[in-house]
């Protein structure tokens, strides 16, 4: 049996050439369609707000509703908290769960939607409002979301308009 080692060796050496120049190139496609892909499922959320609005509560005074719209153009996000610089004031979530109002801590934000909060619907509550609040009384309220940070609303409150389904729980 004659074993030609050069030969051998030239095929050996020309296969590890073809290998590495081939798997870079197959490593570096794999990971751009990875990061590409990445990058369509987890963007970064494009969250906005607009037609924010304080109304007192026609049902109990010291309490108002905001009503606002929500859009985001990017992916999703939480809106884990509510603020507003009315003194005592607690601030609230509420949700339409069925035909029922429920308070709730987080309200999800989902990738390229639009949240509307109205009266009848979703909406912000504020609750044991001191008594100088009336309609025309300016105050803030910040929404803080987990990816977007915090997003200030400069408001005017509103005097009270009818009740809105949903609420006579509060009588």
């Amino acid at each position: 049996m004659s074993f030609n080692i050069v030969n051998t060796t030239k095929e050996a050496i020309m296969k590890i050439f073809f290998v590495a120049r081939t798997f870079p190139l197959l490593a570096l496609s794999l990971f751009m369609t990875f990061t590409v892909l990445a990058a369509c499922q987890s963007s970064q959320p494009q969250v906005s707000i607009d037609k924010a609005k304080a109304e007192l509560s026609p049902a109990i005074v010291g309490e108002a509703m905001v009503t606002m719209n929500i859009r985001n153009q990017g992916g999703s996000d939480v809106l884990t908290g509510v603020k507003t610089d009315i003194p005592g004031a607690k601030v609230l979530f509420h949700i339409m769960q069925g035909e029922r109002m429920q308070s709730v801590d987080t309200v999800e934000v989902p990738a390229k939607s639009d949240l509307e909060f109205k009266m009848g619907g979703s909406h912000i509550m504020i609750q044991d409002m001191p008594k100088t609040m009336k309609a025309g009384s300016k105050f803030n309220v910040t929404l803080v979301f987990q990816k977007s940070g915090e997003k200030q609303l400069s408001l005017t409150l509103q005097g009270a308009g009818a009740m809105p389904m949903g609420h006579e729980h509060h009588m």
